[in-house]
């Protein structure tokens, strides 16, 4: 008994602070991803600095709306939005006070031209410093900055926010890039405790972009940039080493097969080992890192929860999409001025929580178990959420500005005509091209369709599309997108790695070269039906 105990106090002094392993049911739970409850006191030789990170924002800074269903029915609840994303930093900066926040990448939406509202919403809110991930690389670039080195270097240059390129390297000079606004590393004191924070593009944005979008840049190796920056702050006198970077790293799907649970429900203790899968970049990455060297590593992209140790090293990221965030709580000596590594607190993400279900005082969708009729307030850390009326104004006037339609071309009449029109074959998209090239057919809903179609229009690019789904009216333009609910697109990677919107489809959705094809086999003026369903038979 007695050692059981020993073993439980171990296991307890990392782990979360409340015991979420209750909640891996397959029916019921309570406050999943939400922090309610009160917070504990520090010891008096010790003090406390907190550590909350976004990851995945993409300019999601509107609530989002998260479906569920239970006996009685069907509907939804609300998450996120920058009126309640402010809320709740508040709240954890009156509690904790020694807070650093930061996001590790992915910030941008499809929509580049929206970049000033994303550099105000990190300055307003307050972060301490941002970088850059692989979808940051693949969005439409805003006209008159050619690339998305220019459109980078316009960025920071505006961006009241440190945005951190530990690993990004211009190749005119050799060295790291030194663009106004942009750092290698950054040091920052809170309460005595000096931390260090570097930024690292993800080493797959070489694989993953054209060159076209990183005009004069070099992406150095994660794992180099890390040992030379983390070795340089520890002698500058970091007490904390952070990484920014938006690589992910799943975790919990052992545990989620075997209690049959959704993934999102899985808990786990962060000293716990095998659960996170270390075969990815990340946990390479990780496992090759020197023990000890960073304290924390803020990853993404996976859109997965992560808050778990690999080789020493804390792991976290969260749901991304402004739907929730991540925060650690670590504790320092005063006297030696080490991290006392035994008193660290690992949190679960905590969802950004517009109400609550009274039955559970938590957000969380996906259990059918329970009545989802009755809400309540959202609190966090014992205090009622209120939304940040003064942020929400502000921004509304920013979203309305960056999107103005002054400069862009619109469509007069409605954008999509429901079913009033078809076409007997999927829709192709070709350039001209000959010989041996990778295959691709996606399968997107009408809505997606819908969104790339207005965007590629607005650039100028509907000859692509054969046949063309734009029907033009006198002066009115309509977009046909067929009877059924989702539609295909037949392509070649040459041609989609051109086109900003759909790559970024292709990135978001994982969608992988189907296989090596002759398009000389299947292409004409027009690709017919038969052409597609062969296609869409090599898919399967």
């Amino acid at each position: 008994m007695y050692k059981f105990l020993i073993l439980s106090l171990i296991l307890g002094a990392c782990s979360f602070k409340k015991n979420n392993l209750e909640n891996q049911t397959q029916k019921g739970h309570e406050e999943l991803y939400s922090e309610p409850s009160g917070i504990t006191e520090v010891p008096k030789n010790l003090k406390r600095i907190v550590i909350a990170a976004t990851n995945d924002m993409e300019g999601a800074y509107a609530p989002q709306s998260l479906e569920y269903s239970d006996a009685s029915g069907t509907g939804s609840i609300q998450v996120g939005g920058v009126d309640f994303i402010s809320s709740y930093f508040n709240i954890l900066r009156k509690k904790y006070s020694n807070v650093l926040l930061v996001d590790s990448g992915d910030i941008f939406s499809s929509e580049a031209s929206q970049a000033s509202t994303v550099g105000e919403f990190y300055s307003t809110l307050g972060y301490d410093a941002v970088t850059i991930g692989l979808s940051d690389f693949n969005v439409k670039i805003p006209k008159g900055q050619n690339n998305n080195t220019n459109f980078f270097k316009a960025f920071a240059k505006t961006s009241k926010t440190p945005l951190l390129l530990s690993n990004l390297y211009d190749l005119r000079s050799g060295m790291v890039v030194e663009w106004e606004g942009s750092h290698a590393y950054i040091m920052k004191e809170i309460d005595g405790t000096k931390i260090g924070i570097i930024g690292l593009v993800p080493d797959d944005v070489v694989s993953q972009t054209p060159v076209d979008n990183r005009v004069g840049l070099y992406v150095e190796s994660m794992l180099q940039s890390t040992l030379r920056h983390a070795r340089l702050m520890r002698s500058l006198g970091a007490e904390i080493i952070v990484v920014l970077t938006p690589q992910g790293l799943k975790c919990g799907e052992e545990i989620a097969t075997s209690l049959k649970l959704p993934l999102n429900k899985v808990n786990f203790e962060p000293r716990a080992g095998k659960v996170c899968d270390t075969s990815s970049p990340l946990g390479e990455y990780l496992q090759r890192l020197p023990p000890h060297l960073v304290d924390v590593v803020i990853g993404g992209r996976n859109h997965q929860k992560v808050a778990n140790y690999v080789n020493e090293t804390l792991v976290l990221s969260s749901f991304g999409q402004g739907k929730s965030f991540s925060y650690v709580e670590f504790f320092i000596d005063k006297e030696s001025k080490k991290l006392a590594k035994d008193k660290t607190v690992v949190h679960q993400p905590v969802m950004f929580c517009r109400e609550f279900f009274k039955e559970t005082k938590d957000c969380y969708n996906e259990d059918k178990s329970f009545s989802h009729k009755e809400k309540m307030p959202a609190t966090f850390l014992g205090e009622k959420v209120i939304p940040d009326e003064t942020i929400l104004k502000s921004f509304e006037e920013y979203i309305k500005n960056s999107t103005s339609t002054k400069n862009k071309t619109t469509m007069s009449h409605e954008l999509i005509k429901g079913s009033l029109y078809s076409f007997s074959a999927d829709v192709s998209y070709f350039k001209n091209s000959n010989g041996h090239t990778q295959l691709l057919v996606l399968n997107l809903t009408k809505k997606e369709m819908a969104d790339i179609l207005e965007e590629e229009f607005n650039d100028s690019q509907e000859s692509f599309w054969i046949p063309t789904p734009f029907k033009k009216s006198g002066d009115d333009i309509s977009i046909i997108v067929g009877r059924d609910d989702s539609v295909k697109i037949l392509s070649d990677l040459e041609t989609i790695q051109k086109h900003h919107y759909l790559k970024k489809f292709i990135i978001t959705k994982n969608v992988h070269p189907l296989m090596t094809y002759s398009l000389n086999s299947i292409l004409r003026d027009e690709v017919d039906e038969v052409s597609v369903r062969e296609a869409a038979a090599l898919e399967r």
